[in-house]
């Protein structure tokens, strides 16, 4: 059977402390990425993301955005050079959320730079909008969405879908008032599993709209995108989008809930059946497996979180004649 291979890229709330480090510790290299998107935010990310602190700046959307960012470009040039791994089987490259940045580096649409100037842009406005006042958003893990949105009804115009994950996960975002009263009505009503996101904004949702709106004018003003080289299925649109559609993509990604189920469930039905996910942590396997399983689809479900995972990661795609036998 052809093997057709999706590079997924994760969001926002997959960093955590230490993410990369035993990668850096063998590829050392690729710290220049970090010096490179480091110096666009004039921060050292590298210190905020191993410091051992009860500051833990790697959750303010300044840094973790442009981490996860540079994180996931560093993972994707190791597998595409590093590995050789040919591009003739990469189906596809999608992201979830902030990872269509990252999805976008990796199809060509622009230089590892210039996303992070773009990122950094992102992560600034984000976290503008934050101060001003504050959103949350909140992972209902164990219900369908039929039923949520029925408890939501009196939250209309207050409380969004942002994300439908899977089946019996989905996001719902606000600002932090309105979603902590919709929490304890949820709660009354049997809900039990709800995670807040480690996000100090109301993505997805229209809260965000003044924030789009800057996003897409600073992107009209100060970046030109390159013919992409790998197709980019957007999860916000669940659809392809060519180089044309790019910025009009990017500028309502924050309004526009994140159709994951919904795009997954296309490339299943496309023939895609190798899921790599690049970046940190394994959020999007999980999912991935969990759509897969429910539509009777058998899939190969990779990871480049750790390096066991990278390991793995060889030795499976050199099965299946994908990677070349020698590797630095």
């Amino acid at each position: 059977m052809l093997k057709k291979i999706v590079f997924m890229f994760p969001g926002q709330g997959s960093q955590y402390r230490g993410m990369g480090r035993e990668f850096l510790d063998v590829f050392k290299d690729y710290k220049k990425y970090f010096e490179i998107s480091g110096n666009v935010v004039k921060r050292d990310l590298l210190k905020i993301i191993n410091e051992d602190s009860n500051e833990n700046l790697l959750d303010d959307a300044r840094f973790s955005q442009i981490s996860i960012y540079t994180l996931s470009c560093i993972l994707n040039d190791y597998l595409i050079g590093d590995l050789s791994i040919n591009k003739k089987y990469i189906d596809t490259v999608i992201g979830h959320s902030l990872g269509e940045y990252s999805a976008l580096y990796s199809a060509g649409a622009y230089s590892f730079i210039k996303g992070a100037v773009l990122v950094g842009h992102r992560s600034i406005l984000a976290e503008e909008a934050g101060r001003d006042e504050k959103g949350m958003m909140v992972a209902i893990l164990g219900e369908e969405p039929d039923r949520i949105r029925k408890i939501m009804e009196n939250f209309e115009g207050r409380v969004f879908i942002a994300n439908y994950n899977d089946y019996s996960q989905i996001v719902i975002s606000g600002y932090e008032n309105p979603v902590r009263e919709l929490i304890e009505k949820l709660k009354l009503n049997g809900v039990k599993k709800m995670l807040p996101l480690k996000v100090g904004m109301a993505s997805h949702c229209p809260i965000m709209r003044e924030v789009s709106d800057k996003l897409k004018k600073f992107i009209d003003d100060n970046i030109e995108f390159e013919d992409i080289d790998l197709p980019f299925f957007s999860t916000t649109e669940a659809g392809y989008r060519k180089k044309e559609e790019i910025k009009k993509t990017l500028g309502g990604q924050l309004v526009n809930p994140v159709r994951w189920v919904e795009s997954i469930e296309y490339l299943l039905n496309e023939g895609i059946n190798i899921f790599i996910e690049v970046g940190p942590g394994r959020v999007l396997s999980g999912l991935v497996g969990r759509i897969a399983k429910k539509n009777g689809r058998e899939i190969i479900l990779l990871n480049t979180d750790k390096m066991e995972d990278i390991e793995n990661l060889k030795r499976t795609l050199k099965g299946e004649r994908i990677i070349n036998e020698a590797w630095r």
